[in-house]
């Protein structure tokens, strides 16, 4: 009775542990960590709030996700400063809500920024739903949200 309660112990841990790592991506030193990415690249402008960092997925890829906010009214500029430094393409209006526009030249609107290391980050901007549907109301938008995604795996 005893022989049989601990291997199916050892059976539930061992099947837990495959589990595991079929779910969860291998860390070695290597592999990145959850951080303010934008302020780790030194690419942070000081109207983006930190909001955390937290492993996520695209797709089946393991990725981490920083998420950011900035005021409406510092929408412009920090859409302005992403263009610039990731080519993020230019916000749109779609239904109730902005994010970036895919274009069949570009892909994804989604910006790019490379680091000294193998991992490139993809940025991109939106806000939730609203009813402004004028760029030069975007002050009265509580808030935007910026998300730099770092891949941990290749597609």
């Amino acid at each position: 009775m005893y022989k049989r309660f601990l291997l199916s112990i050892l059976t539930v841990l061992f099947a837990s542990e495959v589990w595991a790592s079929d779910v969860a991506p291998r860390v070695n030193s290597s592999t990145p960590q959850c951080a303010d990415f934008l302020q780790k690249l030194g690419k942070k402008p000081a109207a983006l709030i930190f909001l955390g960092c937290k492993p996520a997925m695209d797709a089946q890829i393991h990725t981490l996700l920083a998420s950011y906010k900035t005021k409406g009214s510092e929408a412009a500029q920090i859409e302005r400063y992403l263009i610039r430094h990731t080519r993020m393409l230019p916000l749109h209006r779609v239904c109730c809500i902005w994010e970036n526009r895919n274009s069949p030249e570009h892909g994804s609107g989604s910006g790019q920024l490379g680091s000294h290391t193998e991992f490139n980050y993809r940025v991109s901007m939106g806000t939730n739903e609203n009813l402004i549907s004028h760029r030069k109301d975007w002050a009265k938008i509580d808030w935007f949200y910026v998300n730099v995604e770092l891949a941990l795996e290749s597609p």
